[in-house]
């Protein structure tokens, strides 16, 4: 055993040896430097191969690749200030696991173990907040051994930086780091001072103006129940900690215009198709794709949203070069009603659909969607995403909002639609009857507090921030108790 550790050491040195010499030949010293400073202090490049590397605005980029099982390694190293400033690193765990393999470290073990390697590789201090549940990272080799899933976010003046994080999955077997991720590593930014900030009864009387409860029909595992939630408008982030001035995800200030909802009605002569190639045919010629496939229909004994039998059918279209389209449809087995209807669209370079605005977005779905919905009324809103707009729209039923029914409509900077998703269930919900009054739901919500935390801007400043702790949790509308997200996304620490 000794001899092969002892051989497994020797080759990697060799590797690394014929590395450094290779690449010194074609780069100047200070590129071959930078290397060997990354090799030393990312553990991640050990045993990998560099297969690609270059300089852009004073940025050195380096991709490394290994196999057995297969990992991806992107490094970017800021020539500026000599510090790293980008890290993804990924390790495919497809490959199924020995299902027999037992726990070695427990999740503190492992939090200990994470927090250790951020130190050593950043140099600074972040905390841990937070375990994920990341829905595109579940498959059954992930269920045994369970793999980690944790979110640190960044320290300064014993405050959290809430928008700068890093995500670390460990494997509990084995205690090996399968997927690191972080980036803004080595940004300069001008922190506020804790002065002069307002009071926790002043930041109380400002939220109490914009937040509106909403009652909200919430499906968790089989059966749906009645819920408030804080707010529906996303442009909401938190409260300036000096200025009172509420602000959104890119520290821009929210104007009092754009807090107000938005309300569209569909038209009355709404229809349901019941033939799902009907169906699918019908979506892919509103979106102009020529050709569909059925990839799989089937039958389900115990259907999630009715508990009774259905048949499912899921249709595609696939062009990497053009655009995807998938399409589910369920049908009660009984009566041959629709019961859920979801497709994703996703466009990268025909110029199909130019959206420009909220009147252009509900046109669309006016024009284009209709026939697949029930005539309720629908919430809309834009939100900005990096250089995209995003316009929402959500079902609404006896004014009240169903979870997971909506449609979302990503346009970029140009107007061009590249994404949309749709997700409409066609199924009785839960009547409104013995709910608390809005307004204690409001004083719930109001009264539950408030976190100081820094939020980076974009143009690197560092705010106080005041984010209210309703945004964790929803209120039960019948006992008026609190129900937390870590049935959705976050498992509370």
């Amino acid at each position: 055993m000794v001899k092969k550790f002892c051989l497994a050491g020797l080759i990697a040195l060799i590797l690394f040896l014929n590395l450094s010499s290779a690449y010194s030949e074609a780069n100047p010293y200070s590129e071959e430097k930078i290397l060997q400073e990354i090799i030393m202090k990312v553990p991640f490049t050990r045993g990998l191969k560099l297969v690609e590397h270059k300089l852009q605005n004073g940025l050195y980029s380096f991709k490394f690749e290994g196999s057995n099982p297969f990992k991806n390694l992107k490094i970017v190293y800021n020539s500026d200030n000599d510090k790293l400033e980008y890290i993804d690193y990924y390790e495919n765990t497809f490959t199924p696991f020995d299902k027999n393999l037992s726990a070695k470290y427990s999740k503190s073990e492992s939090i200990i173990l994470a927090h250790n390697l951020i130190s050593s590789i950043t140099g600074e201090e972040y905390q841990f907040v937070k375990s994920l549940s990341d829905d595109e990272y579940i498959d059954e080799s992930l269920e045994k051994p369970y793999i980690y899933k944790l979110i640190f976010k960044k320290v300064i003046n014993h405050l959290i930086v809430d928008n700068r994080e890093i995500v670390v999955y460990i494997d509990s077997h084995s205690g090996e780091v399968v997927k690191f991720f972080g980036e803004n590593l080595s940004e300069k930014v001008e922190y506020e001072g804790t002065k002069d900030i307002k009071s926790i009864g002043e930041i109380k009387s400002l939220y109490q103006r914009y937040i509106v409860p909403q009652l909200m029909a919430y499906k968790e595992g089989k059966k749906y129940q009645l819920v408030y939630i804080s707010s529906l408008n996303p442009l909401f982030y938190g409260i300036d900690a000096k200025s009172g001035i509420f602000i959104d995800y890119k520290g821009n200030d929210i104007k009092e215009e754009m807090i107000t909802l938005d309300f569209a009605k569909l038209k009355d002569d709404c229809f349901n198709l019941k033939n799902p190639e009907t169906i699918a045919q019908d979506i892919a010629k509103n979106l102009k794709i020529d050709k569909i496939s059925l990839l799989k229909s089937g039958y389900v004994n115990n259907f999630y949203l009715t508990g009774k039998p259905a048949v499912t059918y899921d249709w595609n279209f696939t062009s990497l070069k053009d655009k995807i389209l998938n399409i589910n449809v369920a049908i009660d087995s009984h009566d041959q009603n629709i019961l859920h209807l979801g497709f994703g669209y996703w466009n990268y370079n025909e110029k199909n659909f130019r959206i420009l605005d909220i009147e252009e977005a509900k046109t669309y779905v006016k024009e284009h969607l209709y026939n697949y919905l029930s005539c309720d009324f629908l919430v809309a809103y834009p939100m900005n995403y990096r250089d995209n707009k995003i316009y929402t729209f959500y079902r609404q039923t006896n004014n009240t909002i169903i979870s997971n029914n909506y449609i979302t409509i990503e346009t970029n900077e140009e107007g061009i639609v590249k994404k949309i998703i749709f997700n409409w269930d066609y199924i009785d919900f839960p009547k409104i009857d013995n709910t608390i009054n809005t307004q204690v739901a409001q004083n719930i919500f109001i009264d539950s507090g408030f976190k100081l935390y820094y939020f980076i801007t974009e143009n690197k400043k560092g705010k106080l921030v005041y984010i209210p702790n309703s945004l964790e949790f929803m209120i039960d509308a019948s006992t008026g108790k609190k129900i937390y997200y870590s049935s959705l996304n976050w498992e509370e620490h």
